[in-house]
């Protein structure tokens, strides 16, 4: 069967209605893909919530069509139902790719976002249909500060996966050394999270005020990022002076961090709670920020990283991971993962100073390195080398 002219992604984490959330950058890959190609996004999910045992979804269209297909699972799962899970999960990867085939034919190429599980769909169908396959990379569990140990079949399905593609695409230098460190062998290109540079742009026309605006934005994991360290800081930063107001937005459990920041007599009164809030509302919270703050132990790229400096914002965050592949002297300041005393220096210097950093050059950095075109041609030129003639 002829080869036809789009890209089938594949990811091992995708927005569901189970997890909307879950694997967005990989999302937003497929949306960069799509501003050159036509892309169809694919994923399999269990629902625990059906009635019915299968549900195929179809969202969008050309340039960028996402196909979900929704199977049943038990809430409580004995031993057996994982393993009619599993069967499920990739019956219903080749029930939906054949779907697809058929509208469309054999794609380009496939894209393959994080290894395992789904890897060894696309290690199939180049087996089955000869379909060369690319891989991005961004799991965390590489990395020496947050190594995860996977069992020997999955490191060895990870290792044999990462030999057949064509091409590894983590999103740092940092991750590329850890993927070489554990073993993947393969030629490599760092390509790097993607942001909507028209939505995280910067307000030219805001006065710093007397109270500057530190904002945070994550998880709330503090495990990742040391929430409790920021909080600890903040405390003698108050003591030191009273000229700024920490404001914290995250998805996960703020109320262990809001009885800390309480018994420190911070909370409300220099550090603010904010829930979860829509990317839209993070852009516009950005505008009325002055400078991003990063506490994490490890990273690879963080979105909201790429999204400070597309709002204008300077940036103090540790070297964790890749962040110090971009983040220099003239967009913020880098220091050690857990160091409290740096932090407390940086944000006083931040404080101080945040009025000398450009926000029309830290603008154009993100532009330059992480807007959908940017990424969106690199991607480009990767899968045109895989042109069928």
């Amino acid at each position: 069967m002829k080869k036809k002219e789009y890209i089938l992604f594949l990811s091992s984490w995708y927005p569901t209605r189970v997890n909307p959330t879950l694997g967005n950058f990989n999302e937003k890959f497929a949306q960069a893909a799509a501003l050159h190609k036509f892309v169809v996004a694919f994923h399999v999910c269990a629902d625990a919530t059906m009635q019915q045992p299968s549900e195929l979804v179809k969202n969008g269209s050309k340039p960028l069509e996402t196909w979900i297909y929704y199977f049943r699972k038990k809430e409580k799962e004995k031993f057996f139902d994982r393993i009619v899970k599993v069967y499920r999960f990739y019956k219903y990867y080749i029930k939906g790719f054949n779907a697809i085939k058929k509208a469309y034919g054999l794609p380009q190429i496939i894209h393959l976002n994080i290894l395992y599980p789904v890897g060894l769909m696309a290690l199939y169908l180049k087996w089955r249909y000869r379909i060369p396959y690319i891989v991005s990379e961004h799991w965390t569990g590489y990395l020496p500060a947050n190594k995860v140990t996977q069992g020997v079949c999955v490191r060895l399905a990870g290792r044999y996966i990462a030999k057949n593609a064509e091409l590894l695409l983590p999103v740092t230098e940092d991750l590329k050394q850890a993927m070489i460190a554990e073993g993947f062998r393969n030629n490599y290109k760092v390509v790097p999270n993607v942001t909507d540079t028209r939505l995280f742009y910067p307000d030219f026309n805001r006065k710093i005020p007397d109270k500057k605006i530190i904002l945070h934005v994550s998880s709330l994991k503090d495990g990742h990022k040391n929430i409790s360290g920021i909080l600890r800081v903040m405390k003698k930063l108050f003591g030191i002076r009273a000229d700024f107001e920490l404001h914290i937005v995250g998805d996960g459990d703020a109320a262990p961090h809001i009885k800390m920041a309480e018994e420190m007599g911070l909370n409300a009164r220099c550090v603010f709670f904010f829930n979860a809030m829509t990317t839209e509302q993070v852009a516009e919270k950005m505008r009325q920020s002055d400078f991003f703050l990063l506490f994490s132990h490890y990273e690879n790229l963080p979105c909201v990283l790429v999204e400070a400096f597309a709002s204008g914002l300077p940036v103090v965050s540790t070297t964790a991971g890749g962040i110090a592949e971009h983040l220099n002297d003239e967009r913020g300041i880098t220091l050690k993962p857990g160091d409290e005393g740096a932090l407390l220096a940086a944000c006083i210097s931040m404080l101080d100073n945040v009025h000398t950093y450009n926000k029309e050059q830290l603008h154009q950095y993100a532009v330059a390195h992480f807007s959908y075109d940017s990424v969106g041609k690199t991607f480009t030129d990767i899968y045109n080398s895989y042109r069928q003639v």
